[in-house]
């Protein structure tokens, strides 16, 4: 039975065994950053490489900041230290085999766990979204989210009884063409929708169950949400309603908001009934453990106190913890990173866009061209065309290391405009945007082509999927043409 003390008559001893916890802390702290700092360089790399944006920042910094309002009641136990300390331990000794983002996911949640994060499932849920998510979304997800738009768009015009057809992202009305781009997948309304419902749980210290029910409401509420969202922009693009930058914003603000609203709803009904005030006064039981008085506040009723366990760190985690710290540098550094072997043929000597054909001149590689060329699986060579400047990238497999050349354009420091599906005069679709740095400005051009059979994509999505499902209609090129403005 514990006998809670008044904090008054907390004794000298307490108060020098929380200075002494205090500093031996530090040292666990230093153990796990040595632990996770192969993880640590991965995330300061991929948050320059221009494939994400770097809003995962914002929810790490709001974990950090929620973690500390609630620093008192998120005790971990010995148990959660113990379990903490393996997933670390296992991130590092999974360098050899899983990618690295798992390995990310795997690290961040054992140091979440070893300070008792996890008892906040809006915490961890924010964590999760810290990581540079947004590109590998954008291209696993980002075409079936494209299909899925472009069919609820097609199925909410033809209850207005409007003449349309689809093909894959594409719709035909009226003799026009209007593609749902990659800007308008959806992939960043998911993220900030996921974002907005872990943010709203963690705001109101809400219960893991009802967390979850955000989350996964968020999830569903997307795909209608967009498909409002692309329906309503389909009278902007053919002609119907005026364009403007205000309207378009404004569509999608509104759209977004029938996501949030009922997030808002859920959060605010739900927070009352798991608030939880910590007391100010403990006890120390034993040598390793202390018992925590809470209470408890409940809606209707009265308040109780719960008294929970919490642990120091014990040799065996610190033990966990060194292994761990002296392992994943090692194996960061010895595990090698070569490409994937491919039997690709010679490089072309000639490139038609536009109807016109021109010999193509070989360009000496840049630094970051043969770094970048050292882990992609195939081969990456640039030419001059003319007066532009042509890069040709060639895969013999689905790959992930195929990157959007709005994103590499991005990662050099150039401001990008969105891509957008264009049908140039020579046939054929393009993805393009502009790329602007010092003011120089280019207009830049790409797709991704079969040699095999000649079929063409212009989002690096769609073709990932076809070629995970038709592998044998490799190899594939993807063609860049640059121009200066």
């Amino acid at each position: 039975m514990l006998t809670v003390l008044p904090a008054t008559q907390i004794s000298t001893e307490d108060e020098s065994h929380r200075s002494s916890s205090i500093i031996r802390k530090i040292h666990p702290l230093l153990w796990l950053l040595m632990a996770i700092s192969p993880v640590i360089a991965w995330y300061v790399k991929r948050l320059d490489d221009g494939g994400d944006e770097p809003l995962g920042l914002l929810t790490f910094s709001l974990a950090l900041m929620l973690a500390w309002r609630d620093r008192k009641c998120l005790d971990a136990s010995s148990e959660a230290r113990i379990c903490g300390a393996m997933m670390v331990l296992a991130s590092a000794m999974a360098i050899v085999w899983l990618p690295p983002m798992l390995r990310a996911g795997l690290a961040v949640s054992g140091v979440a766990v070893f300070f008792g994060i996890h008892q906040r499932a809006g915490l961890m849920g924010l964590l999760a979204l810290s990581l540079p998510v947004v590109a590998s979304l954008q291209f696993f997800a980002g075409y079936p989210l494209r299909v899925a738009t472009a069919e609820g768009a097609v199925r909410l015009l033809e209850m207005g009884r409007v003449v349309v057809s689809r093909t894959g992202a594409q719709m035909e009305i009226g003799g026009r063409i209007v593609g749902v781009d990659p800007a308008c997948s959806g992939v960043r309304m998911l993220w900030h929708a996921l974002a907005a419902a872990m943010a709203l749980a963690a705001l109101h210290r809400v219960s893991w169950r009802a967390t979850s029910v955000m989350g996964l409401l968020a999830i569903i509420l997307v795909i209608p949400a967009n498909i409002l969202r692309a329906f309503l922009l389909v009278f902007e693009q053919t002609g119907f309603w005026e364009k403007s930058d205000l309207l378009h914003g404004g569509i999608g603000l509104a759209s977004f908001a029938i996501i949030l609203a009922p997030l808002l709803w859920i959060a605010v009904k739900r927070a009352g009934r798991t608030d939880r005030n910590v007391c100010i006064t403990t006890k120390r039981v034993g040598g390793t453990d202390r018992n925590v008085c809470i209470t408890t506040k409940r809606v209707g009723g009265t308040n109780r106190n719960v008294c929970i366990t919490t642990a120091v760190v014990t040799p065996f985690v610190t033990t966990l913890l060194i292994v761990a710290a002296i392992l994943a540098p090692l194996l960061a550094i010895g595990t090698p990173r070569t490409p994937l072997q491919s039997e690709i043929g010679p490089e072309p000597v000639s490139f038609t866009f536009d109807g016109l054909t021109l010999p193509l001149r070989p360009l000496r590689s840049t630094e970051a061209e043969m770094a970048f060329a050292k882990s992609f699986p195939g081969t990456l060579s640039s030419h001059r065309w003319g007066d532009d400047q042509v890069i040709l990238r060639r895969m013999t497999e689905a790959t992930r290391r195929l990157h959007p050349s709005r994103d590499c354009l991005r990662a050099a420091g150039f401001e990008t405009t969105d891509a957008i599906t264009v049908t140039r005069p020579g046939g054929g679709e393009w993805a393009s945007f502009s790329a602007g740095r010092d003011g120089e400005w280019l207009l830049v051009y790409e797709r991704i082509v079969s040699e095999r059979d000649g079929a063409a994509w212009t989002d690096v999505s769609a073709w990932y999927w076809s070629a995970m499902r038709h592998p044998l209609n490799g190899p594939w090129r993807a063609e860049t043409v640059i121009s200066r403005r």
